[in-house]
């Protein structure tokens, strides 16, 4: 009777531990909503929370594992990364700066686009009643006065390697606000962040200039030394995002698309 008991109990917990997420990793992302992919602005994970969590949600609960969300200020989640802080953060396009000390999904030489969680754009977005003379290549007619981008984003590095006078700011309000004092001759942003922060506000004298600065696409990376030590569950986290993602936007979109928008 003692020996069957034991057995029991042994299959018991074996169920249990098999139900509980076997590892837990803690994912940094910005601060800054960018709508649709990361909802809100502050340190809360929003409801709901934005299309990437909604896919890694969906490839945590296939690989068992457990998440912990950490937001913070775009140039912080990168330097957490890089100090092995958090194990990883999303969503980002690929630099070889970034690549000396996170791990991209790759294909050869290159970030393997199959294992995106999104594509995104950026625009210049100005005053109607100033003049921004842009073609996709160069950029004129700004004089003195500084284009403005969120700190810590790839557009800001960009638009520095080709001598444009840049100030990065932390805040979209900030960003809108200086432009609107015309202290910036126009801001370079995600056209999802922008287009959301001007419905919402109801702005009225702002325009997006085309063509578009650049689309890239943007991944979950991880810290060098989780993906040394965990790098079966790195390649099938990437892996699982490519199979679930273009499902899982697809099914989510609509709870992102309310008449307020």
């Amino acid at each position: 009777m003692r020996y069957l008991f034991f057995i029991l109990f042994l299959s018991l917990s074996s169920s249990s531990s098999y139900a509980q997420p076997t590892k837990t990793i803690t994912l940094a992302y910005s601060d800054v909503e960018s709508f649709p992919f990361q909802m809100g602005n502050g340190e809360s994970v929003s409801t709901p929370p934005g299309l990437s969590i909604d896919v890694i949600k969906q490839v945590a609960e296939q690989l068992n594992i457990n998440v912990e969300y950490v937001r913070l200020p775009g140039k912080r989640v990168l330097s957490q990364i890089r100090a092995n802080q958090v194990d990883g953060g999303f969503i980002f396009s690929y630099s070889t700066e970034r690549a000396q000390y996170a791990n991209y999904p790759m294909d050869s030489q290159h970030a393997d686009s199959t294992m995106r969680i999104a594509t995104l754009d950026y625009f210049f977005y100005k005053l109607k009643d100033q003049t921004l003379a842009w073609d996709g290549v160069a950029l004129q007619s700004i004089g003195d006065v500084p284009i403005g981008a969120h700190g810590g984003f790839s557009i800001a590095k960009k638009l520095k390697e080709n001598q444009v006078n840049t100030i990065e700011i932390e805040s979209t309000g900030k960003l809108f606000e200086m432009l609107s004092k015309k202290r910036l001759a126009a801001i370079a942003i995600q056209s999802n962040i922008a287009n959301s922060y001007i419905d919402e506000n109801n702005l009225t004298n702002i325009e997006r200039v085309t063509p578009p600065i650049s689309t890239k696409d943007y991944y979950l990376i991880f810290g060098h030394k989780f993906t040394d030590e965990n790098p079966e569950l790195v390649r099938r986290v990437w892996q699982v995002t490519s199979e679930v993602r273009d499902e899982v936007m697809a099914h989510s979109m609509k709870k992102y698309l309310t008449p307020e928008r």
